[in-house]
């Protein structure tokens, strides 16, 4: 080691490295090459796997795992001091509550002339409020984590409040703000009515929009429920100011009002909480009284021309049930089997074996006093008139035979099973009992459905839709060049409408 390193310094002393600045050869000398990819070696393929080394026989499904019962809470009811009625569920898993007040004498029902007077009241309560304004209110929501909302319905407004736990009493105050002290000012109405005049200025558009619009004007008549929610470009245009003002000191009252409370909340708080809020809410507004029920229409194709369309908007449906529907276990699970689930007898044909749709389904409307019954799809224009002839036969072969065993039971499963998921959220809690309370339903509706479910046989389901489902009318949104001719083929009567569902001479 020693004898290298020797030889080494005598090297370097007799001949030295000259410095890298004075080397004439670096500006000269070529650029390293860069080494090019390599291409990774592949991995052997693995052996073949022998399936039936797992002792599992893959040629049949699994077995279902055992069935799980479902134990809906309860809520507990209650009546603040000025009358209001209160359902508080408690539900301790996270720290949040949700409030849902539904004023029923507040509803679009309550119009009279002046179609879109309930929907552009209720959206003027929250738009300032108290001591604050259209901004500052919003504000002192996101401060608080809570979020407020107000819309109307057909039989009643409906508040929403969703907010912490811990911000309960102050999220509260505000929402008193909203139901008793709107500022309802003369600038902010001018704002909320040009919003809605310009919304429904974009109807004519919305074809989806005009098929419900012009069903629901068919089918009810001259019915409160016939005229749409929002109100059309001619009534709301002769709103004023004054309007608002009376409706809400006519509407809105604990009288008429129905509270429910659940979440991160006991029943004791949930009671003084809104008592401290909400207990010098006064006020007349009671229920308004029942009228006459609608009378069935004579079945009808209802027509909107929109030339050019690519694809036909399609309702087709009657009169059905009212919220208090005695057959309602037996309407529903025939009404899941036809088209009120993806693997309906409806969106199986339509949709999966033919193409003629995204899809297709059918529902019972319920509202407090009456409903509808109907079935609804956007389909290919030049399949329009095959696609309703199908989906009628498809109806008439429900109603004519009751459901077979196999699909009565997987109906009947389906509907069971999917229950819990409507209270996976104190939201979902919220609305659901709300939607029982303003139904006139038990409160154990929920908890005894299941039985009532699978005591329904196939019989009994088919007298239920052999009730419901007749004589029923079209609507059709779409190009009458290209279809018209094929639905006159049909034999029904055709009248045109108009985008606000008024027929045309």
């Amino acid at each position: 080691m020693k004898r290298v390193a020797v030889a080494a310094l005598a090297i370097a002393a007799c001949c030295p490295t000259p410095p890298r600045a004075a080397s004439p050869s670096i500006a000269t000398r070529p650029p390293p090459v860069e080494p090019g990819p390599t291409q990774p070696t592949p991995p052997p393929a693995p052996p073949p796997l022998d399936w039936s080394a797992a002792g599992v026989d893959w040629t049949a499904p699994p077995p279902a795992d055992p069935e799980v019962a479902f134990a809906p809470p309860v809520p507990t009811e209650l009546r603040l001091s000025n009358g209001a009625r209160v359902l508080v569920v408690e539900n301790h898993r996270l720290p949040l509550v949700s409030v849902r007040i539904a004023i029923e004498s507040a509803g679009a029902r309550s119009d009279g002339a002046l179609l879109g007077l309930a929907a552009l009241t209720a959206d003027l309560l929250d738009e300032g409020a108290g001591a604050r304004s259209a901004l500052e209110l919003p504000e002192e929501l996101a401060r608080l984590g809570a979020s407020l909302t107000v819309g109307a319905g057909a039989d009643a407004t409906e508040l929403t409040l969703d907010t912490l736990a811990a911000t309960l009493g102050p999220s509260l105050a505000l929402t008193a703000d909203v139901l008793m002290r709107p500022r309802l000012t003369a600038d902010d109405f001018a704002r909320i009515k040009a919003e809605r005049l310009a919304d429904l200025a974009l109807r004519v558009d919305q074809p989806t929009a005009i098929a419900r619009l012009v069903f629901n004007r068919v089918v009810y008549g001259r019915h409160p429920y016939a005229p749409p929610i929002e109100g059309e470009v001619a009534t709301v245009g002769k709103i004023q100011a004054a309007d608002v003002t009376k409706f809400f000191r006519a509407h809105y009252g604990p009288a008429a009002a129905t509270i429910v409370v659940v979440g991160d909340v006991t029943v004791a708080d949930a009671r003084g909480a809104l008592e401290a809020a909400l207990g010098r809410w006064t006020g007349k507004a009671a229920r308004p009284k029942r009228p006459a029920a609608p009378a069935a229409a004579a079945p009808t194709l209802a027509f909107i021309d929109r030339p050019g369309a690519p694809q036909s908007v399609v309702a087709l449906g009657r009169l059905g049930p009212d919220a208090t529907d005695p057959a309602q276990a037996a309407h529903d699970l025939v009404n899941t089997a036809l088209g009120g689930s993806f693997a309906s007898r409806l969106n199986s044909a339509l949709r999966e074996q033919k193409g003629y749709t995204y899809g297709v389904g059918s529902q019972f409307i319920r509202n407090q006093w009456a409903g509808t019954w109907r079935v609804f799809s956007q389909i290919r224009t030049d399949v329009t008139a095959p696609a309703i002839k199908d989906a009628l036969a498809i109806i008439a072969a429900t109603a004519g035979a009751p459901l077979p065993a196999e699909e009565l039971a997987k109906t009947k499963a389906l509907i069971i099973r999917g229950l819990p998921q409507g209270f996976e959220t104190n939201a979902g809690i919220a609305g659901a009992y709300l939607g029982l309370a303003l139904d006139g339903r038990p409160l154990t509706y929920y908890r005894d459905l299941p039985a009532a479910l699978a005591a329904v046989t196939g019989d009994a389901g088919q007298r239920a839709a052999a009730a419901a489902w007749h004589d029923l009318t079209i609507v059709v949104v779409g190009d009458w060049a290209a279809v018209g001719a094929d639905l006159a083929a049909l034999g029904l009567p055709i009248v045109r409408y108009d985008a606000d569902g008024h027929a045309r001479p």
